[in-house]
């Protein structure tokens, strides 16, 4: 008669044994996960604000040029501003194509970042070329 009542109670003793143990490997997966978690939107946030520092150092680069280009063109005569004007115009669509990627950067999410991320890098290596190539013939000319 013993017996009869061991055997279930063993049975019910290793299942709660085996269930406790059970949530504690739970409990120590839900931690490794949301470590890796954390560590991914960790780094997303520091590739998002290198990003957007780096386009915002080529943008503030750009606005003293901009700036020192005004100045020739208003001292220029008609003539030689007219070349400079066309200069002007083109590093100020340059400069807006820069606030737009700084703007896409800033609302990009985790989500969206491998996206946003390509683009922005194109925008900056193409910006970033025009902008070189400009100031080379700029250099030459004077």
């Amino acid at each position: 008669m013993k017996l009869q009542f061991l055997i279930p109670t063993l049975l019910l003793m290793s299942s709660a044994l085996l269930f406790v143990h059970c949530g504690e490997a739970y409990d120590e997966t839900e931690e490794e996960v949301q470590d890796e978690t954390q560590e991914l939107t960790e780094r997303f946030q520091e590739q998002r604000d290198q990003m957007q520092a780096e386009l915002k150092e080529l943008r503030d680069e750009m606005d003293e040029r901009i700036s020192e280009l005004s100045a020739r063109i208003d001292a220029a005569s008609d003539e030689a501003s007219e070349g400079l004007e066309e200069a002007y115009a083109e590093l100020v669509d340059e400069r807006s194509e820069l606030d737009r990627a700084i703007d896409d950067i800033g609302d990009a999410t985790e989500e969206t970042w491998a996206d946003v991320r390509s683009e922005s890098e194109e925008i900056y290596k193409d910006v970033s070329t025009r902008f070189s190539d400009w100031m080379e013939s700029l250099e030459e000319e004077m």
